[in-house]
């Protein structure tokens, strides 16, 4: 009798445990997204030549991050090492290494992208069904790091999303998104419009 109690308890106190660290888990991503939001704010405002002219973060908006927008898409490495010609926003165009394309499915929809080197990250550029209305026109970017890769998988968190130069300061020259980067369902994850 006393061993079945015991037994229970600890079924018990286990089970605790592991509901706990598992939402303290979820808490701990959205902290640590929120921090690199901040940090990203930061830095782009304290830049020098900072495309934010009056160097103020109220500006920013954001969606509120979450989980569900980390993807874990097959990849497909370019083994031809072909390189792309990215359009950019004063119809120029820049030569590109092309590292691969990641695919998945996005709320029954197949996704393929285009993955970019930008030398210490890999540069993810799109365009989903919010721009326009609630994120910048010209579509977003994501920097992902190397290690994001493992194999024939790359990690993508939507959360990490960011807007151009572009939708700062019209100066700026900044990349068209490929015609294939064109998210066909809204991507309600990272930066939103920015205000003046």
């Amino acid at each position: 009798m006393f061993k079945n109690k015991f037994f229970i308890g600890f079924i018990a106190l286990a089970v605790v445990f592991i509901l706990f660290y598992s939402l303290r888990d979820k808490q701990t991503y959205e902290e640590k997204a929120l921090a690199k939001i901040e940090k990203y704010k930061s830095d782009l405002v304290n830049m020098e030549e900072s495309p934010i002219k009056e160097n103020s973060t109220t500006g920013f908006t954001f969606f509120d991050p979450n989980e569900k927008w980390i993807i874990d898409a097959d990849f497909v490495p370019n083994e031809a090492k072909e390189t792309f010609n990215m359009q950019m926003t004063d119809k120029s165009v820049a030569e590109t290494k092309l590292v691969g394309t990641a695919k998945f499915n996005l709320n029954g929809k197949n996704v393929e992208l285009l993955i970019f080197d930008e030398e210490s990250t890999y540069l993810l550029p799109f365009t989903d069904q919010t721009n326009g209305t609630e994120t910048y026109g010209g579509g977003r970017y994501i920097n992902i790091s190397k290690d994001a890769v493992s194999g024939n998988k790359i990690e993508i968190d939507f959360n990490q999303a960011h807007n151009f130069y572009c939708a700062y300061n019209e100066n700026y020259i900044c990349p068209i998104p490929p015609i294939k980067n064109s998210i066909p369902v809204k991507v309600e994850a990272g930066e939103k419009n920015y205000h003046l």
